[in-house]
């Protein structure tokens, strides 16, 4: 099931220069929620999915509930 999933979406690299985004983002109250969009806004990516919404409110990515983001068509 891991395998398909990695197969299916795309998998970002972390790079120090996302860490240094991360920590000095003051939108964010969590680092990895940020790393996270820092990830998603490199790739231009067109959801981040979590179960946290409130988290990535002031994120540039639309996020969505995994149970939503399956119901979408791709």
């Amino acid at each position: 099931m891991l395998l398909f999933i990695v197969n299916l979406l795309q998998v970002v690299p972390i790079d120090s220069r996302k860490i240094e985004a991360a920590l000095t983002n003051s939108k964010f109250k969590d680092f990895e929620d940020c790393l996270q969009d820092e990830c998603a806004a490199e790739i231009n990516a067109d959801f981040i999915i979590t179960r946290n919404i409130d988290d990535f409110a002031n994120s540039k990515i639309k996020p969505i509930l995994p149970g939503d983001f399956l119901k979408t068509p791709l």
